[in-house]
């Protein structure tokens, strides 16, 4: 490929992507009976893209160009109407990928499995519709739209996780804070604002494991609130309690006029926190 598949437009797209799409709708089939599968093919690609290499039963890798038609997908389609795909890492034999697309009407679950390195599941769910927009369109680009956005949700969502955790396995360091040893991990979240914390515990279910640790919110407690109390029940409906206490004198003090200047800076930063629905992972 001269360029990736979030680079594409209406007019130009990867040169595999091309090639494999004129096998797959040189079929007798209309196109948009295979509205899904020109979708898992986008996903094979951006598998392919990010090091990842599709392979059959016998886990030999399947050459894009030469195997990917309608009778290859026919084989990774089981009798329920589920797509599953295999892969390995480019440079690693071990930690088998498994890929599964369940149809759900207008949408598509993609979920994604390291059964040989840990018991995480890896999701996404995505409207068929908004990347696959005209199956029967003059131009094979034209078929597509919002692919840099599938692209990247994609990349944040799966393969970036996933590349990690096979990294972290094989004793490999890992850019991604998934790959981080926790302590390390703890060490860098200590330094962010509580908000920033929330968001990072919203991106995965393994980050908001790790800050679910009652031990961070025991730190995040004394960080924030100069205390000196050693045990409670729940560090975090503690941080809380404390931090809603302290947001509502800020409102107390700045309806009364008696705040600071710096009150009533900081104050637009922190009104939404009341009924902020972000709460609900603390």
């Amino acid at each position: 490929m001269n360029f990736n598949l979030e680079d594409s437009t209406t007019n130009k797209l990867p040169y595999l992507l091309e090639e494999i799409l004129k096998n797959i709708l040189s079929d007798t089939r209309s196109a948009n009976a295979i509205q899904k599968e020109i979708l898992l093919i986008l996903i094979i690609i951006l598998m392919i893209e990010n090091g990842f290499l599709p392979i059959n039963e016998e886990s030999q890798i399947i050459e894009p160009l030469e195997s990917i038609d309608m009778e290859q997908m026919a084989k990774w389609k089981t009798h329920s109407g589920i797509y599953e795909v295999k892969f390995i890492m480019a440079g690693f034999q071990s930690g088998h990928v498994k890929l599964i697309m369940s149809p759900l009407g207008s949408t598509v679950l993609i979920n994604v499995l390291l059964h040989e390195i840990n018991s995480e599941t890896y999701s996404v769910c995505l409207p068929v519709s908004r990347y696959v927009v005209s199956p029967q369109a003059s131009t094979i680009p034209m078929i597509f739209r919002d692919l840099k956005h599938l692209s990247i949700s994609f990349k944040n969502k799966i393969t970036t996780p996933i590349k990690s955790s096979i990294l972290t396995y094989h004793g490999y360091p890992s850019a991604s804070l998934i790959g981080l040893p926790e302590e390390l991990f703890f060490k860098i979240v200590i330094e962010l604002t509580i908000f920033d914390i929330i968001n990072i515990s919203k991106t995965c279910s393994r980050l908001n494991y790790l800050i679910c640790n009652e031990r961070l919110w025991h730190d995040l407690y004394k960080r924030d609130f100069n205390s000196n109390i050693s045990a409670a029940e729940n560090w975090r409906s503690k941080y809380k309690e404390a931090f809603t206490a302290r947001e509502d004198e800020k409102l107390r003090q700045t309806r009364r006029g008696t705040g600071t200047m710096h009150d009533y800076m900081d104050y637009s930063d922190y009104v939404s926190y009341i009924d902020n629905p972000m709460w609900h992972i603390i």
